[in-house]
Order: C-alpha cells, then structure tokens, then sequence
C-alpha cells in the first residue's frame, strides 16, 4: 500500500480492509436496514423479491463502489447505503417491468452484476454469513411487527426517523406538518414501538428456550 493509499483509508475506514467494512456493515443494523428495503419495495414488488436479496446486491455494489463514498460517519454510511439499496430497488422494479412487456415468462432476479451472477468480486464474507443473516431476518421481522401497530401517523415519522434517518425537519416538510407535531408523534410512536418490540423480543426469546 502506497503512503496515498495509506492516507485514504485512516480517513476513511471503508477503505481500511476487510475487517473494518465487517465491522461498519454491522454498526448501521442490518436488521432494521432490512426494515427500511421492505418498506421500499411496495406491495407489488415484495411478492417478487425479498428484502434480504435486494440487501445482499446492495453490500455487492457498495463495497464494490466504496471509495465513491464521502467518509463523514455512520449515519451517512448508512444514509449512503439506502441511496445504494434505492437504486438496486429500481433495478429490480425495470427488470420485471421488462419481463412483463415483453410477456416473457417470470424469471428469478439474476442480471449481470447481481449476487447470483457471480460476475463482480463479492463483498466481504465476514460481513454476511447464512446464519447471521438468519438472525436479522428474524430481528428485522420483530422490528416490522412492532413498527405496524403503532397508529398510522406515528409509524410515517418513525419509518423516516428510526429507519430512513432524516431528521425531524425533513421529516416535517415532507409529511407537511409542523416539527412541533413531527417531534410529539416521534415521541409517542418511539414509545409505543419500543414497548411493542421488548414485548416480541421477550416472547421470541422464551418460545426458544
């Protein structure tokens, strides 16, 4: 590694090796990242593909991509990782799209560049394994539960909040509420849902012991 080299990846840890990209993988929380890409994909496309499938192209093209990232913190990895998941969400919605047009019959979601294809390097396979995947899956699944029964207007600023990280400006521009309203429903939705979730966690727990 060049003395460049060295520099870029002290200031920006993407760049610090495989270890490292493990360890930022892990510090956004996967599980609620799996929460977000659910809540992305619309009722139509979840009948087409899973969350977790549009989570793995999504580590792919990050860590294939990552220099292009602006190091700043977790936060804005992680902000940064949803534009990435966006973008492979859209992938998947032409893909069917052009399959449906061209009134071919419905295939699995491999294209050039994806998991399955095989054509790029992998990412890391320290930073997703099948049976931590099994675990988010399942945390991920307590997390959407949780977040469906709290009242509608509460879950829209804690979907924003929690799992698409704006801030509570954004979020009240663009729900067109006050902040003042915006911070009351996160409050009382934040309760609701974490009462909720310890309640699933408590249960999951002692049917599996």
């Amino acid at each position: 590694m060049s003395t460049s080299d060295l520099d870029r990846a002290q200031s920006n840890p993407l760049l610090a090796g495989t270890q490292s990209w493990a360890h930022l993988v892990q510090a956004v929380g996967p599980a609620s990242m799996l929460v977000a890409i659910e809540g992305r994909l619309g009722p139509v496309l979840k009948l087409r593909v899973q969350a977790e499938d549009i989570w793995q192209e999504t580590l792919l093209h990050a860590w294939r991509d990552r220099e292009l990232c602006q190091w700043s913190d977790v936060r804005g990895f992680r902000r940064w990782l949803l534009g990435v998941a966006d973008h492979r969400i859209a992938d998947a919605r032409d893909f069917f799209a052009a399959q449906k047009r061209d009134g071919k019959r419905e295939r699995p979601l491999i294209r050039p560049g994806s998991v399955a294809d095989g054509s790029w390097q992998a990412e890391p396979s320290g930073s997703t394994t099948p049976s931590r995947l099994a675990v988010q899956r399942e945390q991920a699944h307590h997390m959407g539960r949780a977040l469906q029964s709290v009242p509608v207007e509460m879950r829209e600023v804690l979907q924003l909040r929690l799992f698409d990280g704006l801030t509570i400006p954004d979020i009240a521009a663009q729900l067109g509420i006050g902040e003042s309203a915006a911070k009351h429903r996160y409050r009382k939705g934040a309760e609701l849902y974490r009462d909720c979730l310890h309640r699933y966690l408590r249960t999951a727990s002692e049917r599996n012991s």
